[in-house]
């Protein structure tokens, strides 16, 4: 929200801005050579930029209703956009690389940030940021609703789209798993673990597709308008809820923005006319 927010004022402050140079310039000696800039392009140009957030609100609404209301699985929905719901079929217990723990599946990352000065003409510090490892304990994992198997690629969904268990904590050594790539010793190490348990049942959401040897995958759709996550089930109703109440506030924000657009153009034209 606090994102959508500061846009908004900086549409708010940019039109605005401009209707003040504008007004200011409006009596200048040779104002009039400006007339055609005020009258013709910059309405143009604020009505072709309200015309592309008009059409994002569509989207960000569509989004909070398919979050919400994807399709009921089934296995013949090829290429639609789904829901399963399921557990991990084999579950093999794995221990997790940082703490120590049983777990079904596991993603852990070590990483490194330090601060350095800006290149000149810039000025002060910037924070660089390194991975020295990351470590899964499976490429594909197989969900079973005890009627239908389905696969998913963990890897194809990024980790804004990932809602599992997870752990993180910041420590001044490096763990002795990631030592192979610590060649320079670093004053903060940040460890972080998402993984699933035994038992826990899985959400996902996202476009079903059947692979070549006949195994039905669930993979992100990359479209604005369908979601695609992985979340485990008492995460899942709360994740869900999120992305909605993120897409609707995004929605609401287009249509400010669009309002802003809207009249700093027709000012234009009316002062300048």
């Amino acid at each position: 929200m606090a994102a959508n927010i500061f846009r908004s004022i900086f549409f708010l402050l940019l039109t605005g801005g401009l209707q003040y140079v504008g007004l200011r310039v409006q009596g200048w000696p040779g104002s009039s050579d400006l007339r055609i800039v005020f009258v013709y392009v910059l309405p143009v140009l604020l009505l072709a930029v309200s015309y592309w957030q008009w059409r994002k609100i569509g989207a960000f609404k569509k989004r909070a209703w398919m979050a919400e209301n994807p399709a009921q699985f089934s296995p013949d929905l090829i290429d639609c956009y789904v829901r399963f719901k399921g557990k991990v079929a084999e579950e093999q217990a794995c221990r997790l690389p940082l703490s120590d723990n049983d777990c079904v599946y596991y993603l852990a990352q070590v990483a490194v940030e330090w601060q350095v000065k800006e290149k000149k003409p810039a000025k002060g510090m910037k924070t660089v940021r390194k991975l020295l490892r990351r470590e899964q304990s499976a490429d594909i994992l197989e969900l079973t609703d005890n009627n239908c198997q389905v696969y998913i690629k963990v890897e194809e969904f990024t980790k804004s789209c990932l809602c599992l268990h997870s752990k993180e904590k910041t420590q001044a050594s490096c763990p002795s798993w990631a030592q192979a790539q610590d060649k320079i010793k670093y004053k903060n190490y940040q460890l972080s673990e998402q993984f699933i348990l035994s038992g826990d049942s899985i959400t996902v959401q996202g476009r079903l597709a059947l692979s070549t040897e006949g195994r039905l995958f669930i993979k992100p759709t990359r479209r604005l308008e369908f979601p695609s996550f992985i979340a485990v089930q008492h995460e899942a109703d709360l994740f869900i809820r999120d992305i909605a109440y993120r897409a609707w506030d995004d929605a609401w924000s287009k249509r400010i923005n669009v309002a802003f657009l809207l009249l700093n153009a027709g000012l234009f034209i009316y002062f300048w006319l």
